[in-house]
């Protein structure tokens, strides 16, 4: 396999060093918002400065300097470009990017904001960390920011605070870009004549991973790959509990079954937001509770269960080896398996094992649903520079940016009109369209939401622990029972938190 890009537009082969290691920073910084951090209290680190001066000297007198806080990674690396642009544009104005471990940027932000301190005028979140900033945030709305051309899915489920008591939503922060969970393949495979009339005689349906419609066909892909010796796994899903891993493979495939039951979305097939899909979408009569009874033990995680415990059943046993979002590439690449199940921003590290571009396919998840992930800038209420940090964003979310953001620096937009521009682009070759569109579609429909709450740690903890012991010991217990004890820790977990808040404001 060749290292080279192929046919990919020039500003783009220049970039490719950047894009492999920028994206693969991103994913693991999107890898970790799964879970929120422990924000701790510690010596204030020294954060990672970048800026540029692009000033005349006719307005040096008169120059404004606009701080940005954020974390290593993709986000320094976006802001870094995005600020030369915005400097070219904005005589006068320097932009100042103070980038901190993933691990120490939210506790150092939070040291600033709660003190009241000018120091920042945009900061950075996660979904996990959004209400934690938002008392301290610029409410932003459509008049500022154009949300017709936001896929909305990706920016409300963490910039968006919504009030489950008053039923009313406050917009807190913009998302550069969407990295959502989807179908990551390997052409060399489904794009096969042979495999594809084998597979269609076996099982009298198409190979091709845009045509699956449900998680059943996926369990027989990875049965057809194993049992005819081409691959030694099936598709590859993630089976370890760190950071989450293994529970955005449960919510990946539940979610199906969440979004096609009306008695449990209720409507709504991103669950109450706060809740998502792992609780009903609305408060069934005689319930008591301030939170929305657990929907995971009912038949759709029943029947989600079963086919995570087959997916996983083509791989090693969790004991003996774990599946996980930093080894998937790995694995991929050396082809254990045909195709995985994972965030979209492990397509650089993929390409970083010496995989060429053409033979990596993306595709949505069955029924072209997704699940979210996304990192957020906001507006600080105390900086001195509102107005500028609010061109800043609109800059930011322009499709002119998020055109040039992806194809310098890999990362897909969430602006419905960069996708536009760059797929009728005919110097973008054939496979980045078919990431571009993959990844249109999965974050128009990235509704599968996780738990937003500020337990969501604990209940992460209950389920992928339960789901480890169960897909490990697989007959200790059935899928009903497994899930049965996960809901009733659901509740015990709320009731505390609900409980301890009620005291507190009492």
């Amino acid at each position: 396999m060749g290292n080279s890009r192929g046919s990919i537009s020039t500003a783009a082969l220049a970039a490719i060093v950047v894009v492999i290691i920028i994206v693969a920073v991103a994913g693991l910084a999107i890898y970790y918002t799964h879970r929120p951090s422990k924000v701790t209290t510690s010596t204030k680190p020294t954060p990672t400065t970048t800026s540029t001066t692009t000033t005349s000297t006719s307005a040096s007198s008169q120059q404004v300097t606009l701080t940005i806080a954020t974390y290593t990674g993709a986000p320094q690396q976006f802001l870094s470009m995005a600020a030369q642009l915005f400097e070219q544009e904005h005589p006068g104005v320097v932009i100042k990017v103070d980038a901190y471990p993933f691990t120490e940027y939210i506790t150092n932000e939070l040291t600033v904001l709660k003190a009241g301190e000018s120091s920042y005028d945009i900061v950075t979140f996660t979904p996990t960390s959004a209400r934690l900033l938002a008392p301290y945030l610029v409410p932003l709305n459509s008049s500022v920011i154009n949300t017709s051309d936001i896929l909305w899915p990706a920016e409300s489920f963490g910039g968006v605070i919504y009030n489950a008591t008053t039923n009313t939503s406050e917009m807190v922060g913009v998302a550069p870009w969407v990295s959502n969970v989807l179908i990551i393949y390997n052409t060399k495979y489904f794009d096969n004549a042979t495999l594809q009339q084998e597979f269609y005689n076996e099982y009298h349906m198409q190979l091709n991973p845009w045509t699956w419609h449900n998680w059943t066909v996926v369990v027989d892909v990875s049965q057809f790959f194993v049992s005819h010796n081409i691959t030694k796994y099936g598709v590859l899903i993630m089976d370890d509990t760190a950071g989450g891993d293994l529970d955005s493979s449960f919510e990946s495939i539940y979610g199906w079954f969440y979004i096609h039951n009306q008695s449990l979305n209720c409507g709504t097939i991103h669950g109450i937001p706060g809740f998502g899909i792992e609780f009903y979408g609305c408060y069934p009569k005689g319930w008591t509770y301030p939170f929305p009874p657990p929907a995971i033990n009912t038949s759709a995680g029943v029947q989600a269960l079963e086919i995570l415990r087959e997916l996983v059943s083509y791989e090693p046993s969790p004991t003996v080896f774990q599946v996980s979002f930093d080894n998937t590439p790995e694995l991929f690449a050396e082809g254990y398996g045909p195709a995985a199940v994972n965030y979209a921003s492990r397509l650089a590290a993929i390409l970083a094992q010496n995989v060429s571009p053409s033979e990596i396919g993306l595709a949505p998840l069955p029924g072209n649903y997704s699940m979210a992930g996304g990192t957020y800038f906001g507006i600080s209420r105390y900086s001195q520079n509102k107005q500028l940090a609010l061109e800043f964003l609109q800059f930011v979310e322009s499709p002119q940016v998020q055109e040039e953001m992806f194809l310098k620096l890999g990362l897909f937009p969430i602006s419905k009109q960069a996708y536009s521009v760059l797929l009728s682009n005919s110097s973008v070759p054939a496979y980045e369209k078919n990431w571009l569109l993959a990844n249109e579609i999965s974050a128009e429909y990235g509704n599968a939401w996780e738990p937003l709450v500020p337990v969501t740690l604990q209940l992460g903890n209950a389920l992928g622990n339960a789901l480890l012991n169960y897909l490990e010991n697989p007959t200790s217990q059935s899928p009903q029972q497994v899930l049965n004890s996960v809901a009733a820790q659901y509740i015990s977990i709320l009731k505390s938190y609900y409980a301890s808040t009620t005291t507190s404001s009492s």
